[in-house]
């Protein structure tokens, strides 16, 4: 079988396993970023894949699961736009009750 149409089989803890440390790439620490790098790279010699074969979904659990494929009307982007809103929302109200309680303050602070 040609490289570009092979689907590799791996366990669905093993997908997990690579979404975790994948996760870890957009620590705000460099050496836990370096680290995670490091072990997706390990990950990905482990089970004789490449980047393109993730990217492309030929990596795909054991069981004939078909890989997820994202798209514009997916629920998950829905949700995470949903709750982008809310805390949009929730930071416009606390921006409004810092600015409350600095008005009190400065009333409070005011010689009398």
């Amino acid at each position: 079988m040609a490289a570009s149409t092979r689907t590799l089989q791996i366990q669905k803890k093993d997908i997990a396993r690579l979404d975790r440390i994948l996760a870890l790439l957009a620590s705000d620490q460099p050496g836990e970023r370096a680290a995670a790098a490091l072990k997706a790279i390990a990950f990905l010699k482990k089970h004789e894949l490449t980047w393109l074969d993730v990217l492309e979904g030929r990596a795909v659990p054991r069981g004939n699961v078909r890989p997820h494929r994202l798209d514009s009307s997916d629920d998950d982007l829905k949700a995470a736009e949903s709750r982008l809103r809310q805390m949009r929302a929730h930071n416009d109200a606390l921006e409004r009750q810092i600015k409350r309680l600095k008005t009190t303050i400065e009333t409070l602070q005011e010689p009398k």
